[in-house]
């Protein structure tokens, strides 16, 4: 894998969009987290940041910091759009 900060964007994006995939398209939400709905967003950021964790000990910087860029977008944007008080 390369240390680029576009592929760092694009690993970044795929499981906040799995995220809202599932909970856009699936019951998987309400049947399991029916209390605590943003859980499977909370999931995607915490993959994200285990993520970035392994890819800065590699050395890949930029990749790393793609991740981080999109992982803090997501969630001020989940945030705007499900109105959580913060």
């Amino acid at each position: 894998m390369k240390n680029n900060f576009i592929v760092g964007v694009l690993l970044g994006s795929v499981f906040p969009v799995l995220a809202y995939l599932l909970t856009t398209y699936t019951e998987l939400q309400k049947t399991f987290f029916e209390q605590k709905p943003i859980t499977i967003y909370v999931l995607a950021a915490v993959v994200n940041l285990i993520a970035v964790r392994f890819i800065y000990r590699s050395g890949r910087e930029n990749t790393a910091k793609g991740i981080v860029l999109v992982t803090f977008l997501a969630m001020v944007l989940m945030v705007f759009v499900l109105r959580i008080k913060v």
